[in-house]
């Protein structure tokens, strides 16, 4: 459901008219000259003091050109202005030189904190360049660990306008957009990779591509009022993650919708200790990527306080090929050690290795972390490698949970190791593990395979209580009286074969 108009709508519209008045200031910094550092550094700080200088109602504007920084471009309380970069940003590649913290933290490329009212746009499509490929590969994570530069990061701002802009190759997230009320994100397109592949693996052979450019989060956000539509992504971590800011944080009202994406997934999480709701993925085509689906819990949550992830939807995804896990519901498979195979609380190689009889990995579940009315709507699943997915939580954590239309269409399984696993399992349409259900509330409505710990409602299989009425849960009511303000889409405007090749 929804209204005429968005959140963002009227503020927009003031923030349009005020940008026809705007006073144009160009940027005067030296274009060319990417091999020099100290020109780099030389236009961060030309464009730090433009910045600071920088009035209400006034537009900074980069001319066509190819402008080449340092890290550290930062700017605070900037409010009713325009950033337009109408050619291409580069960042330094020379690692040893770049800015830190009095912490020994590498500072994000670009930062910016207290902003309202702000744009961030080009006349075409803007490019900012991480320049990342020296930060890349496994030498290279053993060597800087996570202590690499995000590319853009925006804090504790609202009213905020990204659009018409292509962020390449960050070193390391690629933009966070944290504690955010009313942030819109459209016409832009993200996208890290090691080479130009259309797959990602750990181990590339010559014909798959490289999934090294670890970290390269897409989209991460939280706050509230939150649209992203119309953009691109093809990166090595998360596509899209709603993550959360410490105890006690509600992040909430997200709509994610329009959107081609290859990575690890639209994931929310990982979340611990705190509360998500009310967040909406619809319309979305996932072209040969790792994972699909993706909610996840880091960790124990730290009694009297609870994680809780409520009133969600994905709706209208097509996850075509994927390298892994089409959905996953349950603990982060992710690891903080450079011993990747060491779970915090999910080894990143479980199940695989147990399916193929190597046993050292493993998977925990989190405890005092739940998730609440989650409904999977229109989900096709085309050629998978591995089971559709996994549903996993510690006892009763998992309550109101409802699949319909979720279909695997011709699963392919070429490893002889997996083939020998489904046929110990009863065939190739399989859930590897389904767990952690509340009250017999996980429902499924014409659903292909039937998750095992869930209830098949398909046309009159599931009226318990012999009202007439299928028993679809609350999940599917919640699909059903959406509160979102958003407007109404008119179908997926994703392409049938999305173009990765922006850049």
């Amino acid at each position: 459901a929804g209204t005429s108009s968005g959140p963002l709508l009227p503020t927009m519209l003031l923030l349009a008219l005020a940008i026809a008045a705007c006073t144009a200031i160009h940027f005067q910094g030296k274009s060319g000259d990417c091999d020099s550092y100290d020109a780099a550094k030389k236009n961060t700080d030309t464009f730090n003091e433009m910045l600071a200088k920088l009035s209400p109602f006034e537009t900074l504007e980069f001319p066509n050109d190819t402008f080449c920084f340092a890290g550290g471009i930062t700017a605070t309380g900037l409010e009713n202005v325009v950033i337009r970069f109408n050619g291409t940003v580069r960042f330094s590649d020379d690692t040893s030189k770049w800015p830190e913290d009095g912490d020994g933290k590498r500072i994000p490329a670009m930062y910016f904190e207290k902003f309202r009212n702000v744009t961030f746009t080009s006349d075409g499509k803007g490019l900012l360049d991480g320049n990342g490929h020296k930060w890349y590969g496994l030498a290279q994570y053993a060597y800087f660990g996570e202590n690499r530069p995000k590319l853009f990061e925006i804090y504790n701002s609202s009213d905020i306008l990204v659009e018409n802009l292509i962020l390449k190759n960050s070193p390391y997230w690629t933009f966070w957009a944290h504690n955010m009320t009313g942030l819109e994100v459209r016409y832009t397109d993200i996208y890290a990779a090691v080479d130009d592949k259309d797959s990602h693996d750990l181990f590339p052979l010559p014909r798959k591509g490289d999934i090294t450019a670890f970290n390269t989060d897409g989209f991460d956000v939280n706050g509230r009022d939150v649209w992203i539509h119309d953009c691109n992504i093809w990166n090595q971590d998360d596509c899209i993650a709603v993550k959360d800011e410490g105890q006690h944080w509600t992040t909430e009202n997200m709509l994610f919708e329009r959107i081609n994406a290859s990575g690890l997934g639209l994931a929310i999480g990982s979340i611990c200790n705190a509360h998500v709701r009310n967040i909406t993925f619809r319309d979305i085509r996932m072209h040969h990527t790792v994972k699909g689906i993706y909610t996840k819990f880091r960790t124990n949550a730290a009694p009297p306080l609870i994680g809780l992830i409520e009133d969600v939807t994905y709706e209208n995804i097509y996850i075509e090929e994927p390298e892994q896990w089409p959905i996953w519901i349950g603990p982060a498979q992710q690891s903080d050690d450079v011993e990747f195979w060491r779970g915090h609380p999910c080894s990143l190689c479980w199940p695989q290795f147990e399916m193929r009889k190597i046993g050292f990995c493993d998977c925990g579940t989190v405890d005092d972390q739940y998730y609440r009315n989650i409904l999977l709507k229109n989900i096709t699943i085309v050629r998978p490698s591995y089971p559709v997915g996994i549903v996993l939580g510690s006892e009763n954590t998992i309550e109101n949970i409802h699949f319909e239309d979720v279909k695997v269409v011709d699963p392919k399984y070429t490893d002889s190791h997996l083939s020998t696993w489904f046929k110990e399992h009863g065939g190739l349409k399989q859930y590897f593990a389904c767990s952690g259900i509340k009250n017999n509330t996980a429902t499924c409505k014409n659903c292909d395979p039937v998750p095992s710990c869930f209830r098949d409602v398909s046309d009159g299989h599931g009226d318990d209580d012999h009202d007439g009425k299928e028993d679809i849960g609350s999940a599917q009511r919640l699909a059903n009286q959406s509160t979102y303000r958003y407007e109404e889409s008119d179908g997926c405007a994703c392409s049938a074969n999305p173009d990765y090749s922006f850049v």
